[in-house]
């Protein structure tokens, strides 16, 4: 899954090397006459069939503002999965990541557990890691923060075993949360950030399309409603939310993500997470989307600035 003709699936390598990940499943143009749309088709891969497209913002179907060049391949429909192209060479100066509480907490990297979880992770037995994972996760966030560096790389590690395990939906939910903590504390072109992003979309691809998508998600978020891990329904209706957006389905992305915000808990920094999702969802209703579309971004618009909603502030 996460290689073709030795470049990420399903870009070839040259391709994949001057490029990096961006989101699945991503709309082409908009409907209306504000939101972006792609212009020009050069640069075709004659291995991987993609090419370099820039995308605009628009005002009354005009081109205004440039949000950059993208390597396309159209995924069915209105969507694609594409990939930023790299215009330059990434940036050499090693960002400065944020200190971890780890150190205060030495049994949680002594923990069996944890060590379990490690051992078989260098043999290479990323399911066999996962419950140990699992497990230690638990045990650190009970004292660290859901972003302290250390628990991301254990977020990370529960994600990527998820994946190997092909529990395509929930891995996509856990990306979906995981990925832009680490572009916060450890930038976006950081290992682990590549890491997240690039399993990320390889989920996608490997569930078949935004429609699939949306449907194993509602699968999985009825399963969770009959369990008692709140976290990960919330983290689980979030993704769906969002691939419901991808979907076209504006009014039920906005809706479920309201929820999600809801229902957050306050002051926790994945609220964080789940609010920009809605944010992004009001924006494309507001965009192009129908009056009802419309009306739900504005009652998701009071919820986002009440005085009552979840925080990370």
């Amino acid at each position: 899954m996460n290689e073709e003709r030795r470049g990420v699936y399903p870009f070839c390598a040259p391709c994949t090397a001057t490029s990096e990940a961006s989101e699945a499943w991503r709309a082409v143009a908009t409907a209306g006459p504000m939101g972006s749309r792609f212009y020009g088709h050069r640069s075709v891969c004659e291995s991987c069939g993609s090419s370099v497209r820039t995308l605009y913002t628009t005002v009354l179907w005009l081109p205004v503002g440039k949000v950059g060049r993208f390597r396309i391949i159209p995924t069915g429909g209105r969507t694609y999965v594409g990939r930023k192209v790299i215009d330059q060479p990434v940036p050499s100066a090693v960002r400065r990541v944020a200190a971890s509480a780890i150190a205060e907490h030495p049994e949680l990297e002594g923990a069996p557990d944890y060590r379990q979880a490690e051992a078989h992770w260098d043999e290479h037995e990323p399911g066999r890691a996962l419950p140990y994972y699992q497990s230690a996760l638990a045990e650190r966030e009970k004292v660290l923060a859901a972003d302290d560096p250390a628990t991301l790389r254990v977020r990370l590690r529960v994600a990527q075993g998820l994946l190997a395990t092909a529990n395509y939906g929930r891995a996509i939910a856990w990306f979906e949360l995981v990925t832009p903590q680490l572009v916060k504390v450890f930038g976006p072109h950081h290992e682990l950030t590549r890491a997240a992003t690039e399993a990320g979309t390889g989920a996608r691809l490997m569930v078949g399309g935004p429609r699939s998508e949306a449907q194993l998600l509602a699968d999985i978020v009825a399963a969770d409603s009959l369990g008692t891990d709140d976290r990960q329904l919330l983290r689980d209706r979030a993704a769906l939310g969002k691939a419901l957006l991808a979907c076209g389905d504006i009014a039920e992305a906005v809706d479920e993500l309201t929820k999600v915000v809801r229902d957050a808990t306050p002051g926790h920094p994945d609220t964080v997470v789940y609010r920009a999702a809605l944010v992004a969802a009001c924006q494309v209703a507001e965009a192009r989307g129908k009056r009802r579309d419309v009306q739900l971004a504005a009652a998701a618009r009071q919820l986002l600035n009440g005085v009552d909603v979840p925080t990370s502030r």
